[in-house]
């Protein structure tokens, strides 16, 4: 099974390595990477990449967003004709892709499926200095703790209760796609579209989530936050109505001088991760499957009670 991966990136060259990585391990086909004009040292993160491994190759930077969100435009479609991908997937460099076999070709919903569906979690992490350590290595990103306790978020609601953390926003899932059965991505890569989406085969998947950090330094946040305006300016049209509202809110905090105080909100005491982790409001990737693998069992019961009493 060939699986392959397109990374969109600029700035991100703290992370860019650790994630690229993590895929390989994860037994993908192919690393795709686009670097959309990052000034950080990206592009020598990238080259060292492609230098190092075969499966890494970087993908010609695209200035018209409409045509390299089709499955058959100038990002993907070059990619899946070489690779004669079985699977495409599209992620951005502070994405930790754990499935729980360890291998993504054994994700089970890939047998009968043409879309999964992949929850993502952020990571919920204590106040300091980031460790990135814990991250270049399998074991270190499942121990990763992550919010499962989640709340859909908006604009309105964030500006109603300034105590809310946008890292316990409910984020977008990320996706594993047959790409002869889709056309296109939507924005964020969160969506697919085709001809008839009825007859897209999707399913959740049960035994795979996404690790999310996107607060490691206040540098690299920063970064995305004045690339965010480039953005807006390149694509605003794309971005209209509650689309992108969270990159909205921030370039505005930025603009206001108070980015700083944001970046440090989305960070806990070790006292509130503890009480957090007590109450089953942040749980591991370990604890994550344990929980669905609970739930699913429960399930098969419930139904099994059902039709023992039907009968």
């Amino acid at each position: 099974m060939k699986i392959s991966v397109v990374i969109w990136v600029k700035d991100e060259a703290d992370v860019l390595a650790l994630a690229v990585r993590q895929l390989l391990r994860g037994g993908v086909y192919s690393v795709n990477i686009m670097d959309d004009g990052s000034t950080d040292g990206t592009a020598q993160v990238i080259a060292d990449l492609c230098a190092a491994h075969d499966q890494v190759h970087p993908i010609p930077r695209t200035q018209i967003l409409s045509e390299a969100l089709q499955l058959d435009g100038p990002v993907f479609g070059p990619v899946v004709a070489r690779d004669g991908s079985d699977w495409l997937m599209v992620t951005d460099p502070d994405e930790f892709w754990l499935p729980r076999s360890g291998d993504l070709r054994q994700t089970r919903a890939l047998e009968n499926h043409d879309v999964v569906v992949v929850e993502r979690f952020n990571a919920a992490l204590p106040l300091g200095p980031v460790a990135l350590d814990p991250l270049s290595t399998d074991a270190g990103l499942r121990d990763l703790p992550l919010l499962v306790a989640r709340t859909p978020l908006s604009r309105q609601a964030m500006a109603e209760d300034p105590d809310l953390r946008w890292v316990t926003h409910r984020i977008g899932p990320k996706l594993m796609v047959r790409p002869e059965t889709v056309q296109s991505y939507g924005l964020g890569m969160h969506q697919v579209a085709t001809a008839d989406e009825s007859l897209l085969r999707r399913a959740r998947g049960q035994d795979i989530v996404v690790a999310h950090l996107p607060f490691t330094t206040y540098a690299r946040f920063e970064r995305k936050v004045q690339n965010i305006a480039h953005v807006f300016d390149r694509y605003d049209d794309a971005h209209s109505g509650n689309i992108a509202w969270h990159w909205r809110r921030w370039l505005e905090i930025y603009r206001a001088g108070g980015l700083r105080a944001e970046f440090d909100r989305q960070f806990y005491t070790p006292e509130d991760l503890a009480a957090m982790t007590e109450a089953g409001s942040v749980r591991t990737a370990h604890g994550i499957f344990e929980d669905r693998r609970a739930e699913a069992l429960a399930r098969r019961a419930a139904r099994a009670a059902a039709e023992a009493g039907g009968s």
